[in-house]
C-alpha cells in the first residue's frame, strides 16, 4: 500500500512531448465542435407536446408553476426531491416563458456541464486521450442525452456528481498551493450541489470520500513541518461544503419537519408499498451491454497497471448500483446514475496512442486497441439508440393521443380561469393549459395515493376551495379505489362538461 500511494504519479501514463500552438488549437476547435453538436442534439425534439416520462415531468412542471406563483417548496407545495433540482432550472424556465420547452432547456444547458465534467475526469485519468474519449462516450450515451431533455431530477443530480468527481481527481494530481484549494472547493461544492438535487448523490460521496482518505494516509508520512500545508485544501473543501449546505437550507428551517416527511420519508414509505422483485435482472440487464464490457475491460487494465485510481471508481459503481437495486419504484431513467462511472471505468483501459510504425504492434498499444475497439462498438450502438429514440419522439408527437390531450388542455384553458386551480391527475395537460393546480397537489401519482400521502380527505378539502374550478380526471390516478369519496363528492358538487372515454372526463364546479 505504501509503495501504492507513494509512487501514485507512476500509475500514470507517461507524459507525451508538450504539444505545439496548432495541436493546443485543433484539440479546442474540436471540443468547441463536440459541445456544439452536443447543444443541437439537445435542441432537437426538446419541445415535443407530451410528457416524456409519461407523468413526472407534469408534475415537476406543476411545481415551476407553482413555485412562479410564489407558493413555496416544501410546506405549500409538495414536493418529493431536494430543493436544487428545480432551483437549478427556475431561472431558464422564467426567462423563456414558464413553457415546457422553457423548463427542459434548463436541464438541457446544465448537462453541457456533465460533459465538461467527464472530458475533465477522463484528462485526469489518461490525459487527452481519456478526455475525448470520455466526452464521446458521454456525448452518444442514449440514456444520459434523455435525462439532458427530460425535466426529471437525474440529470441535474448526474451533472453535478460528475463534475464533483472530476474536480476530485484533479485535486489528487494536484492538492496543493491554490490550485488544490480551488480543485477541492469545486469538489465539494459541486458534491453539495448534487446531494441537495437528487438523494442518489450519495454515491458520490464514496469516490471522493476515498480520494480524501487516500490523501489523508500521505499526508500521515511526509515530515510533521509540512502537514498541515499539504492538509490545507482538505479544510477548504469541508468548510465549503457546510457553508453551501447550510445556505441552500436556510429559506427552509422554518418547514424542516415538511421537507424530511417529503423528502426522506415519503420515499422510505414508498419502498413499503412496492416491490425489487425485478431490480436485480434490469440491473444485469443494463451492465451486460458494450459499455458495460468496456468498464470492466478497463478495470482488468487499470488492476494489471497496478493503477489504485480505479478503485474509487469501482466504489462509485458499485455504490450506484446497490442505489439502484434498492430504489422502488425503478424506472429505466434511474439507471443515468451509472453511466458515468462505467465510462470513467472504460476510460482505465486506454493507454498511451502509437507515435511510430514501431509502436503499433506492441503490448500496451494492443490492449489500447482493444478498449478503443469496445468504446466504438458502445458508440455504434448508442447512436443507432439515439436514432431511433428521435424518430419515436417526433412519431409520438403526431399521434392521436398527444392530439388529444392537446384538445383536452384547450377544454381546460376554456372552463378554468387564469387564476384558479384545477385539480387532476394530468399535471402535463394541465401545464400545456397555461393552469395551476393546488400547490399541495402538483403531485397525486399512484406511490402518493398509496402511501397516503394524498388521501380522499384531503382532495375533497382542498376542492372545497373558492380557487378550485374544475376536476379533471385523465390518467386514472384519481380512480384509485382509495378514493372513492373523492369521486363521488365531485358527483355531488361538480357538473360533467367534456367525457373523453376510458374514464376521463372534466367537471367544473356547480
Amino acid at each position: 500500500m505504501s509503495t501504492v500511494l507513494s509512487n501514485a504519479a507512476s500509475t500514470h501514463e507517461p507524459t507525451p512531448p508538450g504539444i505545439t500552438t496548432q495541436q493546443k488549437f485543433l484539440l479546442a476547435a474540436g471540443l468547441v465542435l463536440l459541445f456544439i453538436v452536443a447543444l443541437l442534439m439537445r435542441l432537437h425534439t426538446l419541445g415535443v407536446q407530451f410528457d416524456r416520462d409519461s407523468y413526472d415531468e407534469g408534475v415537476y412542471w406543476q411545481t415551476l408553476r407553482s413555485l412562479g406563483a410564489g407558493y413555496g417548496l416544501y410546506k405549500t407545495t409538495f414536493y418529493s426531491q431536494p430543493p436544487l433540482f428545480l432551483l437549478s432550472v427556475f431561472p431558464t424556465y422564467l426567462l423563456f416563458g414558464q413553457t415546457i420547452w422553457a423548463a427542459r432547456l434548463g436541464i438541457a444547458l446544465l448537462s453541457l456541464l456533465g460533459l465538461l465534467g467527464i472530458f475533465l475526469a477522463g484528462f485526469a485519468l489518461r490525459r487527452w486521450t481519456g478526455g475525448f474519449a470520455a466526452l464521446i462516450l458521454l456525448l452518444l450515451s442514449p440514456i444520459y442525452l434523455s435525462a439532458s431533455q427530460t425535466l426529471e431530477a437525474e440529470g441535474p443530480q448526474i451533472t453535478y456528481s460528475i463534475l464533483a468527481v472530476a474536480f476530485a481527481y484533479l485535486w489528487w494530481e494536484n492538492p496543493n498551493g491554490w490550485r488544490g484549494n480551488l480543485y477541492a472547493a469545486l469538489s465539494t461544492l459541486t458534491l453539495t450541489l448534487s446531494l441537495f438535487s437528487k438523494l442518489f448523490a450519495v454515491a458520490t460521496f464514496v469516490p471522493i470520500t476515498l480520494l480524501a482518505l487516500a490523501h489523508i494516509w500521505r499526508i500521515s508520512k511526509q515530515p510533521g513541518d509540512t502537514r498541515w500545508r499539504s492538509a490545507r485544501s482538505l479544510m477548504v473543501g469541508l468548510v465549503v461544503l457546510i457553508a453551501v449546505s447550510v445556505l441552500i437550507m436556510l429559506p427552509y428551517l422554518n418547514s424542516l419537519s415538511a421537507f424530511w416527511s417529503q423528502v426522506v420519508s415519503f420515499h422510505n414509505a414508498a419502498k413499503v408499498v412496492s416491490h425489487q422483485g425485478g431490480n436485480l435482472g434490469l440491473i444485469a440487464r443494463f451492465l451486460l451491454s458494450p459499455l458495460g464490457a468496456a468498464a470492466l475491460y478497463g478495470t482488468v487494465i487499470a488492476c494489471l497497471k497496478k493503477d489504485w485510481r480505479v478503485i474509487p471508481l469501482l466504489a462509485w459503481a458499485g455504490v450506484s448500483a446497490l442505489l439502484l437495486w434498492q430504489q422502488q419504484p425503478l424506472f429505466q431513467h434511474h439507471f443515468v446514475i451509472i453511466v458515468p462511472p462505467l465510462i470513467a471505468l472504460a476510460v482505465m483501459g486506454l493507454g498511451s496512442l502509437p507515435r511510430n510504425k514501431a509502436q503499433w504492434m506492441q503490448r500496451p498499444t494492443l490492449l489500447t486497441g482493444m478498449s478503443l475497439l469496445l468504446m466504438l462498438i458502445t458508440l455504434a450502438l448508442g447512436a443507432y439508440q439515439i436514432r431511433g429514440n428521435y424518430n419515436q419522439l417526433q412519431a409520438q408527437d403526431l399521434t392521436g393521443s398527444t392530439r388529444g390531450s392537446l384538445r383536452v388542455a384547450q377544454d381546460l384553458r376554456q372552463a378554468v380561469a387564469p387564476d384558479a386551480f384545477v385539480i387532476t391527475d394530468g399535471q402535463f395537460i394541465a401545464g400545456l393549459a397555461a393552469r395551476n393546480t393546488p400547490p399541495d397537489l402538483v403531485d397525486t401519482s399512484s406511490v402518493r395515493i398509496n402511501t397516503h400521502y394524498v388521501t380522499g380527505q384531503q382532495l375533497i378539502q382542498s376542492a372545497s376551495q373558492s380557487k378550485v374550478q374544475a376536476v379533471l380526471f385523465y390518467t386514472g390516478r384519481l380512480t384509485h379505489p382509495a378514493l372513492a369519496d373523492f369521486r363521488t363528492w365531485v358527483k355531488q358538487h361538480f357538473r360533467e362538461v367534456h367525457h373523453y372515454g376510458n374514464g376521463s372526463s372534466l367537471w367544473v364546479k356547480i
